[in-house]
């Protein structure tokens, strides 16, 4: 049983799903000002990484979810690309030194050692790994949800 519950939460929690969601994230931002100017960006960009169906709204419909968007994808991406950074300068600690980010490993966390930075740093980049999953979905989530409330769904109606 055990066994069982850990390949579904696996597979649901880093699948292509968590991939999609993710990029939606970082690049919901970017759509939604492209957005501003009337073209259909942010709703295209949904309906391909998120599934999410929409109608064609006119022009002023398009503009009006951009703009309600726009704190949205300002979250979206701060919180992926701050979410994806601390996983990986966390758990490739070693290789901070190689890009110019390396200090004093007297000062470090777990230090003097490199084992003992690399162990403490890797577990918080282990943690952060276990939540940005859920963190992803519960952002891209409520985008879905303003966008079908704001845009109408796929049959042209209206959700009020």
């Amino acid at each position: 049983m055990a066994i069982l519950v850990s390949r579904v939460t696996r597979r649901s929690r880093f699948g292509s799903s968590l991939w999609r969601r993710s990029a939606y994230a970082l690049a919901a931002l970017p759509a939604g000002l492209a957005s501003l100017t009337g073209a259909r960006v942010q709703p295209a960009l949904a309906h391909r990484l998120l599934d999410v169906p929409s109608g064609r709204p006119g022009r002023f419909r398009t503009i009006l979810h951009a703009l309600l968007s726009l704190p949205l994808g300002v979250l979206s991406l701060l919180a992926g690309a701050y979410g994806w950074g601390i996983v990986v300068l966390n758990l490739f600690y070693p290789a901070r030194w190689l890009i110019g980010m390396g200090g004093s490993l007297k000062d470090a966390w777990g230090g003097p050692t490199l084992a003992g930075a690399w162990a403490v740093h890797a577990t918080g980049g282990l943690v952060m790994l276990l939540l940005i999953p859920a963190l992803m979905k519960g952002i891209t989530t409520l985008q879905a949800r303003l966008m079908v409330r704001v845009l109408g769904r796929a049959d042209g109606t209206i959700v009020r």
